[in-house]
C-alpha cells in the first residue's frame, strides 16, 4: 500500500524533526549555561577588580588623612609650646578663682 509507505515516511520525518528539535533545545541550553557562566566569571572578576581599586583608594585616603592629622596636631603642639608662659598672671587668675569660691 502506497499510502501506508507515505504515512510511515511522514511519521519517520516527524520523529527525526522531533529529535532534531530536542537536540537543538539541549544545545541551546548548553550554550546558555556556558554564556551565563562566562558572564558570572566576568562579573566576579570586575567586582574583584573594583573592590581592590576601592580598597587601595580607601587605604591611600586614610593614610593621607592620618598624615594631615599628624601634621595638624604637630602644628597645634608647636603653637602651644611657643606660647609664652606667664606664671605670675596664671597665679593671679588662680587666686582670683579660688578666692571667689572661698568667700
Amino acid at each position: 500500500m502506497p499510502s501506508q509507505d507515505i504515512l510511515d515516511r511522514l511519521f519517520e520525518t516527524e520523529r527525526q524533526a522531533e529529535s532534531l528539535a530536542a537536540e537543538a533545545g539541549a544545545e541551546a541550553d548548553r550554550r546558555i549555561a556556558a554564556a551565563k557562566e562566562r558572564a558570572r566569571l566576568e562579573v566576579a572578576a570586575a567586582v574583584k577588580s573594583a573592590t581592590a581599586s576601592v580598597t587601595a583608594a580607601k587605604a591611600a585616603s586614610a593614610a593621607q588623612a592620618n598624615d594631615e592629622y599628624q601634621r595638624l596636631i604637630e602644628s597645634y603642639r608647636r603653637g602651644i609650646d611657643d606660647l609664652p608662659v606667664n606664671e605670675a598672671a596664671f597665679q593671679a587668675v588662680c587666686e582670683r578663682i579660688v578666692g571667689r569660691s572661698l568667700r
